[in-house]
């Protein structure tokens, strides 16, 4: 088994925990970016169905909200 110095073990210690500093970092990026698309994507959903509540049609809903036929068809029920 090779000998390890103080300083390696330390050095080894140190990066691991500059390692899970920056996946914990990492990790929320990523969820911040994840819950701002969804949010973006709840509003769509949200004004679909105040459009459908006043009869607009289908086809101008997907116009102009981006959802899918099939998501704002899904929204009716």
């Amino acid at each position: 088994m090779p000998y390890v110095t103080s300083w390696e073990r330390i050095a080894r210690k140190e990066g691991r925990k500059e390692g899970r500093m920056e996946g914990r970092m990492e990790g929320k990026r990523e969820g911040k970016m994840e819950g701002i698309v969804e949010g973006k994507r709840e509003g769509k959903r949200e004004t679909a169905r105040q459009m459908l509540n006043d009869g607009v049609a289908i086809e101008k809903i997907v116009k102009y909200t981006g959802l899918t036929e099939k998501e704002v068809k899904a929204l009716m029920h």
